[in-house]
């Protein structure tokens, strides 16, 4: 499966700001900003994306509630705009996936349950910094009846950003009952590190979308997908529809 590409990239290269503390929240607010995510991701549709993430990256409760947002609907209203809109962009043959950001792990169950509601295919806990953070979201997800995917941080030496082993956070996942385990938020040269580490000890679904530092995003990402036999492949932070363009090897 082909995954989409960075939605905060693709918003700053159409002119909608993309900042600390709202992030890609505040084009949730008005219609023109709401169209623009739609943009994003038909442009990522259009390339051949298969599987579109939510903008609900930075909707926990406790980030929405620091925003000034009203508890209850008020907060309710981003996430389901949030998948309004990218479930209008996906039509019919397009996975959507709830996308689940790192936050306050107290408060996942609250985004699980809203994304829930709002009919997403799978949930998506990404760029996960810990296995106890990603173990809460997939927990609320199995609980749910919703598969769960789940991406870890990949730094350049096999750690996450907690200190854990990424091949140990990857058992445990599986372990704990998620569908599908990739690995993003990191160079091509750490994530292909991680993958090999990985693939010693782990042979379920596996996935990697590293962040974008050259032009060969697809080159790579189809030479992983043989390589690890990857199920899902993407782009994470600077990648655009573009990069999605060059013929891939994809499932």
């Amino acid at each position: 499966m082909l995954l989409d590409t960075s939605l905060p990239t693709g918003l700053r290269d159409a002119g909608v700001v993309v900042e600390a503390p709202w992030w890609t929240n505040r084009p949730m607010l008005t219609g023109a900003g709401r169209a623009a995510i739609r943009a994003v991701h038909e442009a990522d549709v259009a390339a051949g994306a298969e599987v579109i993430t939510t903008a609900t990256f930075r909707c926990s409760e406790t980030e929405l509630l620091g925003l000034g947002l009203a508890p209850g609907s008020g907060t309710a209203w981003m996430v389901h705009a949030a998948v309004g809109v990218a479930r209008a962009a996906a039509g019919p043959s397009v996975t959507v996936a709830g996308s689940v950001g790192p936050a306050d792990p107290a408060g996942h169950g609250w985004l699980v349950t809203e994304l829930v509601r709002c009919g997403v295919d799978v949930v998506f806990a990404e760029s996960m910094p810990s296995r106890a953070e990603a173990g809460v979201v997939i927990e609320h997800a199995v609980v749910s009846g919703k598969p769960a995917w789940v991406s870890f941080q990949c730094a350049d030496n096999g750690k996450l950003p907690s200190g854990e082993s990424v091949v140990d956070a990857v058992v445990g996942a599986w372990e704990g009952g998620a569908a599908l385990i990739a690995l993003n938020c990191g160079t091509p040269e750490d994530v292909e590190d991680a993958l090999k580490a990985v693939r010693e000890r782990y042979d379920g679904p596996l996935g990697a979308y590293p962040d974008v530092t050259g032009e060969r995003l697809m080159d790579t990402l189809s030479r992983w997908h043989l390589d690890y036999d990857l199920a899902l492949i993407g782009g994470c932070c600077g990648s655009t529809a573009a990069h999605l363009k060059a013929p891939a090897t994809h499932s």
